[in-house]
């Protein structure tokens, strides 16, 4: 089930993280207390390492 209000405010969340290959939200960001969500990886789009690679870059 997907997050919809953020688990430790209760706030409103907005996408911070978005994958390149099909714009579905990786990482949600709460608007109130800017708790990021667990980067969720989606299946589809992870063709190689190369993905993963961005993503992770990404985070750090």
């Amino acid at each position: 089930m997907p997050d919809t209000l953020c688990r430790q405010c209760g706030g409103e969340l907005e996408m911070h993280l978005q994958c390149e290959h099909c714009r579905q939200a990786l990482q949600l960001v709460c608007t109130n207390c800017a708790q990021p969500t667990e980067v969720r990886f989606h299946s589809q789009c992870m063709y190689g390492e190369e993905v993963l690679c961005h993503t992770v870059a990404a985070l750090a």
